[in-house]
């Protein structure tokens, strides 16, 4: 495969155009009237989805929000969280997005670390908000959308309705590329979560149609994934936004239901998790299977049934891409150049190395730990928020450590993804941290120490298991220790797999080895909450 042909150029406008309001400026002067956006209820023209932001952003300007000041937002996919993103956006504020799975200790730890003191929240999640309340120390004005009457917080906090972000209408903002767009949270992998500082530039250069070549003008995106996520909000949204296309965002993936929206909406082009597209897949077959508009994927990663996916849905291109929220995206495969189990070629404007664990250089092809930096400044994360100690580890001897281990496929030229060093898993599109599920697990009472550990899932990406040693004398089942954690994780987190052990495999200095407990794997003795039908909400 010729990797010149494959792998273009890098196109990007200047620097100092990479910025929420160069975009939405250039789309008013040239398509003003031509669909941005949608959702279940409603559509945006371009003047539509500015006049809309604008405004809000003089809401945001009322409740005292200033110029890089952050507003979190825990809200559902829809066009009321596309205007809030945007208004922030083009009034150089800055959008904290919350998972909307969050819940307990690890939501009090992202509303306190980003320091924002408005919260604009869905009702459906006030009552978590509620719960934690004495634990917010900088939290001053909730907008709540939908029943303002659901959240009851202390004196402190004042609780105000949807209609409260109904302002003056500001103008568009001056940004510079240094200039913070967004807090984006990421799982720990020892630790706490960590919320990556990203610059207009960085969110820019990691959806802009110039890295995938995918998004036009004329293609109207499918956004399945949560907007609180880079994969729904910028290779979505942002993504079309920036081509001059049109993006329809709707509430979630549904396999049954995935082909017949594609159709009503007349999509084009989409982003598919690994997971996404094996469940599509698996899917029982229809005469009608290939009779869809959506010619061209973004799959991450591609699936070994590639060819297959593409004769029997009509899919004409298929492209992938690697990255993080910290490292913007560092590999692609252009359109009908992805490959089963590769992650792409490098982009020209990123530099990379892999590394041994004392970042010396590994022979061409082998496998190491990936080191990013980019050739441009601003384009990779500024840091994490109020983590100096982080950053400057993640930063070690001047290259950004993504934790990933990958390869070079010498005859491709394309990257291989092995594995992660960390201990940070990946469930179903969402990063896990170890240290966080471990954390819930160890309150129980019964609980003497764990380990969770990522096992293979039949639906690519990992499944969670829990290795678990009780107290002497304590006894407990799968089902109650999950009924335990349920309020308190995210779904996401939530383990599949639980073993009971009679203690846990440790080095000399007591540190636990992971890799043991990855080896043995779902063994004879360990409970499958999918085998007994014990069902995690949604």
């Amino acid at each position: 495969m010729d990797a010149l042909q494959n792998n273009p150029p890098v196109n990007m406008p200047p620097l100092a155009e990479r910025n929420v309001s160069s975009v939405m400026r250039r789309a008013l002067a040239e398509h003003p009237d031509k669909m941005a956006v949608r959702d279940e209820e409603r559509a945006l023209t371009y003047r539509g989805l500015v006049d809309a932001a604008l405004v809000m952003a003089g809401g945001f300007g009322k409740l005292g929000v200033g110029r890089q000041q952050s507003v979190l937002l825990m809200l559902d996919n829809h066009l009321d969280f596309v205007v809030a993103w945007i208004a922030l956006s083009l009034s150089a504020r800055v959008e904290v997005p919350v998972n909307t799975a969050y819940r307990a200790a690890i939501l009090a730890h992202v509303v306190n670390n980003c320091g924002a003191e408005v919260m604009v929240i869905e009702d459906v999640y006030c009552a978590r908000l509620a719960e934690i309340a004495g634990q917010l120390a900088n939290l001053k004005k909730v907008v709540v959308r939908g029943d303002a009457t659901a959240l009851k917080m202390p004196d402190h906090i004042e609780v105000l309705s949807f209609s409260a972000l109904e302002g003056v209408r500001e103008e568009i903002a001056h940004v510079d590329p240094w200039d913070l767009v967004g807090i984006m949270y990421t799982s720990g992998t020892t630790g706490l979560s960590k919320g990556v500082r990203v610059t207009h530039a960085h969110a820019y250069g990691y959806c802009s149609p110039a890295v995938y070549t995918v998004a036009t003008e004329d293609d109207v995106n499918l956004v399945l994934l949560p907007l609180f996520h880079v994969g729904g909000q910028w290779a979505g949204v942002y993504n079309a936004l920036i081509a001059g296309g049109s993006a329809v965002v709707l509430p979630r993936f549904s396999a049954t239901q995935f082909w017949d929206q594609a159709r009503a909406y007349g999509c084009t082009n989409t982003l598919l998790l690994g997971a996404m597209a094996s469940f599509l897949y698996r899917q029982p077959r229809l005469p009608n299977d290939a009779e869809q508009p959506l010619k061209c994927i973004l799959m991450v990663p591609v699936m070994p049934e590639l060819e297959d996916f593409k004769a029997r849905f009509g899919v004409e291109r298929v492209g992938t891409g690697f990255g993080s929220t910290e490292a913007s995206t560092i590999l692609r495969a252009p359109p009908g150049a992805a490959i089963p189990d590769q992650a792409g070629w490098l982009r020209e404007d990123v530099q990379i190395r892999v590394v041994d664990a004392n970042d010396m250089d590994v022979a061409p092809g082998s496998t190491g730990e990936m080191l990013v930096r980019s050739t441009e400044p601003w384009t990779i994360m500024d840091g994490y928020h109020a983590m100096p100690d982080a950053t400057v580890a993640a930063w070690r001897n001047l290259w950004f450590h993504t934790g990933d281990v990958v390869r070079q496929d010498l005859t491709t030229g394309q990257y291989v993804f092995v594995d992660r060093s960390k201990d940070a898993l990946r469930r179903r599109g969402e990063n896990v941290s170890s240290f966080e599920v471990e954390r819930e697990i160890l309150e129980h009472p019964d609980v003497l120490e764990c380990a969770i550990v990522a096992v293979p899932s039949d639906a690519s990406e990992d499944d969670i298991k829990a290795c678990v040693v009780l107290k002497e004398g304590a006894t407990l089942e799968g089902a109650a220790l999950l009924d335990f954690l349920l309020p308190r994780l995210p779904d996401f987190m939530v383990p599949r797999y639980v073993e009971f052990l009679a203690q846990l495999p440790k080095t000399p200095t007591e540190k636990i080895r992971k890799a043991e407990l990855r080896a043995a794997g779902v063994t004879a003795a360990t409970w499958d909450r999918e085998d007994v039908g014990y069902r995690v909400r949604r």
